[in-house]
């Protein structure tokens, strides 16, 4: 019951925020949801209640983040907007706890690759208001110390990926 109370409300937060003022998937073909059985993105722990009965165009599994069991959503491609995961709705950028244990919102490194935001080729303007709205989301979701937790082993994997990739 708690955690959903804390997902409406973070789903609330981000109503209506976009990374732009336009829907930003006619930039690239919707590149973020047409992927494949491997491609996809994380449920936040507690997250999957929010999704009962809506399954239909999402695909939960069990999958590995380093050494510790989590949920992976894959889409089938025509998601019902109104249902989908948080890290769908704030692509492309993630919540990132550093080592001082200082909540910021980042560019997702991963998604530099697939998002045309993030590729630098072109400046359109992220809307501010979107990494503020995603910001506060997140100061009310890691009130809860799972969820807190998820956000750590996700920002040290991502620091990870960032020395691989350069």
């Amino acid at each position: 019951m708690y955690t959903r109370i804390l997902y409406k409300k973070a789903y609330r937060l981000l109503k209506d925020s976009t990374p732009l003022k336009f829907d930003c998937g006619l930039i690239c073909s919707s590149k973020c949801c047409s992927g494949d059985s491997d491609m996809g993105m994380y449920i936040y722990p507690g997250e999957e209640v929010m999704f009962e009965g809506h399954e239909d165009f999402l695909f939960i599994r069990q999958d590995k983040l380093r050494d510790t069991d989590v949920l992976f959503a894959v889409c089938n491609g025509k998601c019902n907007r109104r249902y989908r995961p948080l890290a769908c709705r704030i692509f492309p950028f993630t919540p990132y706890i550093d080592e001082k244990g200082r909540l910021t919102v980042i560019e997702d490194p991963r998604a530099k690759y697939i998002c045309p935001l993030l590729s630098g080729s072109i400046d359109l303007g992220i809307d501010t208001a979107f990494k503020r709205n995603v910001l506060n989301a997140f100061r009310a979701l890691i009130r809860d110390d799972e969820i807190r937790r998820f956000i750590c082993l996700l920002s040290s994997a991502l620091d990870e990926y960032r020395k691989l990739t350069g």
